[in-house]
């Protein structure tokens, strides 16, 4: 069946089936139900009987009477018993039970059902065309229940939870046919999501002949050309920012013998060529950082790494710039914490933040810099959060600040706005190292990003709190 509807149909169709299957015995187990119903068929049963024996007796005397009720008795193993007004039978050797019941029932003028031992017994009233009122006596086997062959269902309340458990277990094998291929191709996506270009839903899965073996196959697919969108633009990127290096560098030579066949007045003019292709140089330098970031699976040169002596030499570098901004760099906390990774990647990640933060906070205030050990889930983590008093960010473009050449409007100004890919770094080199980065608005305004690593095992137990 390649249908998933057609599989889910079946499945429910059957559930419902065995729910219905199981309410039905727990129905038919239960005796008063099973008397009730017997009761109410016997009662239209007795009337008729009634009416057509009375019937009889007026128009053809006992000896019709008997006919009649002999028949009765071979067609529905029913033995019955007709008596007069004042209760006397009129055929056969009646238990002394019926009498009490006929003479009852002629006495309350209504119908008389009543069961003693292992027989039942039903009286009822009729009219004959004379207007003489007459009892019937009907005598039969009394009932048995089906539950009175199982008398453990009856004692037991396992006619109750069988159902349950037949339900229960169906419903249980359903959502697991039907879920446990969502859930894992949804642990593909996020893996894919999160830059993990590998990742792809199990193969076993894309051989289902439904749906979803379907919806497996086309995102293994989907997967497989993102994996090779990407690695072409960045083998384009790093290749492209590899040819650029070689004309920079001939226009600085062309720059320098310029300088010396200019007259004074266009140094100014010379001077920003040389700004602007230092700019560049520096763009195309950060480009081959990323390029070599998403190449790279693990941080390379790895050591155990002080952050608390890299955060420092990173605020002190930072304040010479804050200076000139009439801005200062502040550590608020700084604990002891390492962890292992490259140091040259990890002081850039910080340095890129720190810098993004002065360049942004409003002058006359502090970049407040912190560095703190914590533990969740048994996994001490190093927390560094960078804090500017600047305009802030839009909720909405919070999440878009890591991209690369990202900005959002208010900062699209050359001498402001960087070139968008100081934070991009940050975010491959922390992931790089097993940490995350998050950026959100503080309160009291401005912008506070959280950087988190993995604390070194000697960190880890001795400053975990």
């Amino acid at each position: 069946m390649r249908s998933l509807f057609l599989k889910i149909f079946l499945w429910f169709w059957i559930m419902m089936v065995l729910i219905d299957v199981a309410s039905f015995a727990v129905w038919i187990l239960q005796p008063e139900i099973v008397v009730s119903r017997w009761q109410s068929a016997t009662s239209h049963a007795l009337s008729l009987y009634a009416q057509q024996a009375t019937d009889i007796y007026d128009t053809a005397g006992t000896k019709g009477l008997n006919e009649f009720l002999d028949r009765l008795h071979r067609s529905a193993n029913i033995s019955a018993f007709v008596y007069d007004e004042r209760g006397n039978p009129l055929n056969g050797s009646p238990p002394t039970e019926a009498g009490t019941l006929a003479r009852a029932a002629i006495r309350h003028n209504t119908q008389k059902l009543e069961i003693h031992g292992n027989q039942a017994f039903g009286a009822t009233i009729a009219e004959g065309p004379s207007g003489k009122k007459y009892a019937l006596v009907a005598v039969f086997p009394r009932p048995r229940p089906l539950g009175a062959l199982l008398p453990p269902f009856r004692s037991q309340p396992l006619r109750w939870i069988l159902p349950i458990i037949i339900s229960g277990l169906i419903c249980y094998l359903v959502a697991l046919y039907l879920t446990r291929p969502i859930l894992q191709l949804r642990t593909a996506t996020r893996q894919l999501a999160t830059g993990d270009l590998s990742a792809r839903a199990s193969p076993q899965l894309a051989r289902r002949r439904d749906e979803i073996g379907d919806l497996v196959s086309d995102f293994n697919l989907m997967a497989d050309r993102i994996e090779a969108l990407l690695t072409s633009q960045r083998q384009l990127i790093s290749d492209i920012s590899h040819e650029l290096r070689s004309p920079l560098a001939r226009m600085s030579v062309a720059l320098e013998l310029a300088r010396k066949k200019t007259p004074p007045d266009a140094a100014g003019l010379l001077d920003r060529i040389e700004r602007e292709g230092e700019r560049l140089n520096e763009m195309i330098g950060k480009l081959l950082t990323i390029a070599r970031l998403e190449r790279e699976k693990q941080a390379p040169d790895s050591a155990v790494v002080q952050l608390s002596d890299l955060i420092q030499e990173t605020a002190e570098d930072a304040g010479f710039e804050a200076n000139s901004r009439n801005c200062t760099v502040q550590l608020s906390e700084l604990s002891g914490c390492a962890t292992q990774g490259n140091p040259d990647l990890l002081r850039s990640a910080i340095e890129n933040v720190v810098r993004n933060a002065v360049r942004y906070t409003a002058e006359g205030t502090a970049v407040e810099i912190s560095l703190a050990c914590s533990k969740n889930g048994g996994q001490g983590w190093a927390v560094i959060r960078v804090r500017d008093h600047g305009p802030g960010v839009p909720e909405k473009e919070l999440g878009n600040l890591f991209r690369p050449f990202y900005r959002i409007e208010n900062a699209r100004e050359r001498q402001k706005g960087g070139s968008g890919l100081g934070l991009a770094i940050t975010e491959r080199v922390i992931q790089l190292h097993g940490g995350s980065v998050k950026a959100a608005n503080a309160n009291g305004g401005g912008l506070e990003v959280e950087m988190r690593l993995p604390l070194a095992h000697t960190t880890a137990s001795g400053n975990g709190s």
